[in-house]
């Protein structure tokens, strides 16, 4: 029978039962350490336990040694966590908070402004945007927004024909990438790559011979005048 019991999942009935049942003193329905299992129920009562004890100096010392010593735990705790964030109710009430709270806001804005400063989360940031920007989604994104926006390539010539300081910083950075991707070009693993691009691919031999004779033409009609 208690076996069963521990392999039933917890269900919201049973987690409102046991938190009135914690209310009142009563026994709970299961053991409390598979109850805080249940996220729901692991913060209803880590706030009652705080209401009627409070939050002393050496519980916080315990629980931060606890969190050390157990990476196993950190990991469950921080899973579930994440769980519960993805949920539909609690971004409704995180929501609802931000709006009727514009002290919170103000300081996590502030809170979240400094940690952008900082070297790792700039490092980490460019990294995840630098795979973005090679995926074929964003590519295709890129071209249509392009396309559909002609006044966007305008402006972006007007500001680069305008900033010369913004010239000289593209240029140097394109240099430097040029630089990189012709060594990288030389590579033998490169080398078999393309082949092997070229050999599976015979609209883009195509495409890139129709290219190379364009070329070739306008190249040997500016050298015969």
């Amino acid at each position: 029978m208690n076996k069963e019991k521990k392999d039933k999942p917890i269900c919201i009935m049973e987690v409102n039962e046991n938190l009135r049942r914690v209310e009142l003193g009563m026994e709970l329905t299961r053991p409390l350490r598979q109850l805080n299992t249940h996220c729901e129920f692991k913060k209803k009562y880590d706030e009652f336990c705080n209401r009627k004890y409070g939050r002393t100096e050496e519980y916080r010392a315990k629980q931060r040694e606890y969190y050390r010593t157990h990476p196993e735990y950190k990991a469950k705790r921080r899973e579930c966590m994440r769980k519960y964030y993805q949920t539909p109710e609690y971004k409704a009430k995180r929501r609802e908070y931000y709006r009727t709270h514009p002290e919170y806001r103000a300081k996590h804005r502030e809170c979240m402004r400094k940690y952008y400063q900082t070297p790792e989360y700039r490092a980490k940031h460019r990294e995840c945007m630098r795979k973005y920007y090679q995926t074929p989604e964003y590519r295709a994104k890129r071209r249509e927004y392009y396309r559909t926006h002609p006044e966007y390539r305008a402006k972006q010539r007007e500001y680069y024909r305008t900033h010369p300081e913004y010239r000289a910083k593209r240029r140097e950075c394109m240099r430097k990438y040029y630089q990189t991707m012709r060594k990288y070009y030389q590579t033998p693993e490169y080398r078999a790559k393309r082949r092997e691009y070229y050999r599976t691919h015979p609209e883009y031999r195509a495409k890139r011979r129709e290219y190379m004779r364009k070329y070739y033409q306008t190249y040997r009609a500016k050298h015969r005048e």
